[in-house]
């Protein structure tokens, strides 16, 4: 019988992380001053926390995968931090940058693929979009 179920250990550490990514968002809002900042350790921090959780179940590509958006997303704020643009634009371009990077190199993995714009149930020129079929007519 085994003893160690990683995936228990794992289960345990999700509230955990939780509120290390709490505590790390309040400490950089107050550090920082700044809500977008603060919103930016959160995330970060729960990433983070998904990829030691991926780490003590023996996933370590899985991790590896989930390691770069938060790296990505913190290189990217500070790199447009020194370029001069506000905290909230270099937090937002930085999550937007890291999601996109994230997803390429999931694609380079193989297993996923971009979506084409068809895929993603977005109306042609040609669909006709169906409204409401019956008359409403309202009482006055």
């Amino acid at each position: 019988m085994r003893i160690f179920r990683p995936w228990i250990l794992a289960g345990l550490l999700r509230p955990v992380f939780l509120g290390i990514a709490i505590a790390a968002a309040v400490i950089a809002g107050d550090e920082s001053g700044s809500f977008s900042f603060a919103l930016l350790a959160f995330l970060v921090a729960l990433s983070c926390g998904k990829v030691v959780r991926r780490l003590v179940r023996s996933r370590w590509v899985d991790a590896a995968v989930a390691a770069v958006w938060p790296a990505a997303a913190v290189g990217f704020t500070v790199l447009f931090v020194e370029a001069g643009l506000p905290k909230w634009a270099s937090v937002l371009l930085a999550v937007i940058l890291a999601g996109i990077v994230r997803n390429v190199l999931r694609v380079r993995r193989g297993r996923e693929r971009w979506l084409r714009l068809e895929e993603w149930g977005m109306p042609e020129r040609g669909d006709v979009i169906e409204g409401r079929s019956r008359r409403v007519d309202f009482p006055g």
